[in-house]
Order: structure tokens, then C-alpha cells, then sequence
């Protein structure tokens, strides 16, 4: 699940009791949004969306004829309707496609994300940021004044927070865990050059567990034929969430090497599963993990590979960052974020029905 997937299914089941609309019209795939338990509402109206997301069909009349009938909208991505005119809320987790251009491929692309960016900022009501990192970059990339920025930490999914039952994955042990897709800011590259540094002082496996394929802006530089490694980088792709915890329970650390993030879920995750985490120092990374994290400088590798080796062999700084991660977790366990979004979307549509 990617990290706006987690976003709204944390979020979700908490916000939609707390809205105070008569009728609420949610879009997606009708199957996966039928069956969430915050879908059984009798306001709720599911509707299926089978756009692609950030393609032209998006914005074609059949796709956006359906916003006519919203009082308000929300958009938990910049990718808005570029026609609809009416009250307007955007998430925005990070502004990575201005703050690193390169992690899109095409000019095409890069137009497009700048073209619909700059309809959020001009026309958005409210735009909620997942972090106050990604709030100032949206100060300095779109000049958005702060006054219409929310910043709300997303609440983790309750099934998340009941990781105490979590069995171990079946996967050669120790081993070190990689959770995220191959986009560029994502830093594989250099994670696994620091691997390559440390890998003959430790016993430990590298397990990258995410999606490769299906984004349009992976990482070519990933030579996966040359990755191996002596059979020590494990490459297991997309698993499901149980499989996921079980991961996090087993693995001997996270390390989490991205080079910008507006939020970082798998830091969190680690948190509530026990695992110590060995995090770049950039972007919204400190602010999420706090003093539950072994921080280096993603662009040196071996500032990276020092780390690794430290947060898999100090006993006594392996506890202080488990201890440390059941601390901080706790206040993305919490329902506030929900409460300050519910009240910021029940005011626009007040404001407008007024």
C-alpha cells in the first residue's frame, strides 16, 4: 500500500463520523471502498473511479462531472480537477516533484505536476500538510500564505496499533529492512553502496520489501543483476500488511536512507513493532522519528554504512531507540489529526452553506 493509501486508511475511520455533511460522495475503486467499515455510513455514497491517477483522462468532463454535485470537495492528492470551482480542500504529503524534478522522467510530467500544484495553490481553500516540513515547502515552493495551511499528523490505522500479536517472517535471520517503492528520492542506491561498505562486518541480509514496478519515475540506476550481493540483498516486493508486520517484528533495524519525504510511514511502523531505525537525516525524517532514530546523511554513504553497523551492534543504543519509538509512536495513535481535519472540512462547508 503506498504511503496515501496508509494516509486514508488511518484517517478515514475516524474522520468520516465527524463530518457533519448530509451526504458524503467518496471515489475510487467502488470493491476496495464498499467494504471499508467507515463506507457502511448511511451518508455515504460510493462511487467508482477508475481514472488513472495524474493521466489526462483525469481531467476529461466524463471523469469530473460527478464534482458538480459537491458542496465541497477533498482531495487527498494534488491532483485536483482543474476545472472545478467550488470549496476545495488538498492534502499535500510532500512537494517532492518541485523540490527534486528529477524524479520524474518526462517534461510532460514535470509541466503536468507543476500545472496542477499551481492550481492548488491558487484556488485551494485549506490544504492540509502531513508535517510541518512539508507545510514550509509549500511556503517556499507556492508561496501559500499560512494562514490557509492545516498541518495534521496522519493517525496510524488501528490495526496497525495492535502489533503485540505479530508473529516473525520466514526469511534468513539476522537481517536488515528496506520498506518502500524504487522511486529516486527513495535513496536504494545508496543504501545499497553502504550495504556493500558494512556487509563483511555483519552477518545480516538486506530485505527490500515494496513495489519495483508500475511507477513511472523508478530508479534505472538500480542494477538488480548486480545487487545480490553473495545472495545477501533479498528483494521480496510487494507483500500484504500481515506480511509487512512480520517483517518489521524479525528484521534487527530499519533503515530508512531517503533522500525527501513529507511523511515516512515506515518509520512509524518500526515504532510500533519494536524495530530500531537507522534514518537519513533530510526532509520531514526528524521531525516524524525524533529521538527513536540513528541518523546519517543520506548522501554519505559512509556515514550510512557507520550507522548500520552501530544500530546492529550497540546492545545499549538498540534499546534506547525501542524505547524511545513506543514513546513517540503514541501521538500518531491518536485521533487529533482526525479531529482537526473533520473541523477544518465541517467549517468550509458551513462557511458555504451560510
Amino acid at each position: 500500500m503506498s504511503g496515501i493509501g496508509r494516509y486514508l486508511q488511518g484517517l478515514l475511520p475516524a474522520l468520516v463520523p465527524r463530518l457533519n455533511a448530509k451526504r458524503i460522495i467518496a471515489l475510487g475503486r467502488g470493491t476496495d471502498l464498499g467494504a471499508e467499515a467507515w463506507a457502511k455510513d448511511s451518508r455515504v455514497d460510493v462511487r467508482t473511479f477508475e481514472y488513472p491517477i495524474f493521466g489526462a483522462a483525469e481531467q476529461l468532463p466524463s471523469a469530473t462531472s460527478i464534482y458538480r454535485e459537491a458542496e465541497a470537495l477533498w482531495v487527498p492528492q494534488y491532483n485536483i480537477p482543474l476545472f472545478y470551482r467550488g470549496k476545495l480542500v488538498v492534502t499535500l504529503h510532500d512537494l517532492c516533484h518541485l523540490a527534486l524534478p528529477e524524479t520524474l522522467r518526462t517534461h510532460v510530467q514535470r509541466w503536468y505536476s507543476r500545472r496542477l500544484l499551481t492550481a492548488v495553490a491558487n484556488r485551494a481553500d485549506v490544504l492540509l500538510c502531513v508535517s510541518q516540513f512539508t507545510a514550509k515547502e509549500v511556503e517556499r515552493f507556492l508561496n501559500v500564505t499560512p494562514d490557509r495551511i492545516l498541518v495534521t499528523y496522519p493517525p496510524i490505522a488501528d490495526n496497525w496499533a495492535r502489533a503485540s500479536d505479530v508473529k516473525e517472517a520466514h526469511t534468513p535471520k539476522p537481517y536488515l529492512l528496506f520498506v518502500g517503492n524504487q522511486k529516486k528520492n527513495k535513496n536504494l542506491v545508496g543504501l545499497i553502496g553502504a550495504f556493500r561498505q558494512v556487509m563483511h562486518r555483519i552477518p545480516h541480509h538486506l530485505v527490500l520489501v515494496g513495489k519495483r514496478d508500475g511507477f513511472l519515475n523508478f530508479d534505472t540506476e538500480i542494477d538488480f543483476s548486480d545487487v545480490q550481493l553473495h545472495g545477501r540483498v533479498l528483494f521480496v516486493g510487494q507483500v500484504s500488511e500481515q506480511e509487512l508486520r512480520m517483517y518489521y517484528r524479525g528484521a534487527d533495524a530499519l533503515i530508512f536512507p531517503s533522500l525527501y519525504e513529507g511523511f515516512g510511514f515506515p518509520l512509524v511502523e518500526a515504532m510500533l513493532h519494536g524495530c530500531p531505525i537507522a534514518c537519513s537525516n533530510a526532509s520531514s525524517l526528524p521531525e516524524v522519528a525524533g529521538d527513536a532514530a540513528l541518523y546519517f546523511n543520506p548522501v554519505e554513504i559512509s556515514d550510512m554504512a557507520k550507522a548500520i553497523y552501530a544500530v546492529v551492534t550497540d546492545i545499549g543504543l538498540r534499546a534506547i531507540l525501542i524505547q524511545n519509538g513506543y514513546a513517540r509512536v503514541r501521538r500518531f495513535t491518536n485521533d487529533s489529526g482526525a479531529v482537526a481535519t473533520a473541523l477544518a472540512m465541517n467549517n468550509l462547508v458551513g462557511q458555504h452553506l451560510g
